[in-house]
């Protein structure tokens, strides 16, 4: 004999109709694994479907910075601004102004996170192939503590100037 036709959904098998409250009749008795295949996992379709976007602007993201020539972050916050809008534009090159216009907010909640991972990763290998040394004449430089001597004790019974000390 061939299997059931019948599938399991997550709805439960019956729900009266006559009763009113029917959040009350979900949350009683319902299975958590009714309509799951056995062996498979429970996953998150929103959720894998983010990360999926996500790789898909990782990845274009780094052919863009390769076809731009950018191998570096860029010099200060007003380029990379300028640098990531230039890319989210050109990730969306096939809808018309005014759309990109309007979805702008939205896009940069989605695109930003992108972008400054790849900037933060950029400054950390800039940061590890060429390591900053403090400038000469540096105010801020104390350099290597180095204990003093102790100044000269005055001379006994002489009277205290307070520039020999």
């Amino acid at each position: 004999m061939s299997e059931s036709v019948y599938r399991k959904t997550p709805l439960p098998v019956r729900l009266d109709l006559n009763k009113r409250n029917t959040r009350e009749q979900l949350s009683q008795g319902t299975d958590d694994q009714r309509g799951v295949l056995q062996g498979a996992g429970v996953a998150c379709p929103t959720t894998e479907s983010q990360k999926d976007c996500n790789e898909v602007m990782r990845k274009d993201l780094e052919q863009w910075l390769v076809d731009h020539g950018i191998s570096g972050p860029p010099p200060s916050p007003e380029v990379e601004q300028r640098a990531m809008w230039q890319w989210i534009r050109d990730f969306h090159k096939e809808y018309s102004d005014d759309w990109y216009t309007r979805n702008m907010p939205r896009l940069r909640d989605q695109f930003r996170p992108i972008f400054v991972q790849q900037m933060k990763r950029m400054r950390e290998q800039e940061a590890k192939a060429h390591p900053v040394e403090p400038a000469a004449g540096d105010l801020l430089d104390l350099g290597p503590y180095t204990p003093q001597q102790a100044p000269p004790a005055p001379a006994p019974g002489g009277s205290v100037d307070l520039l020999d000390m």
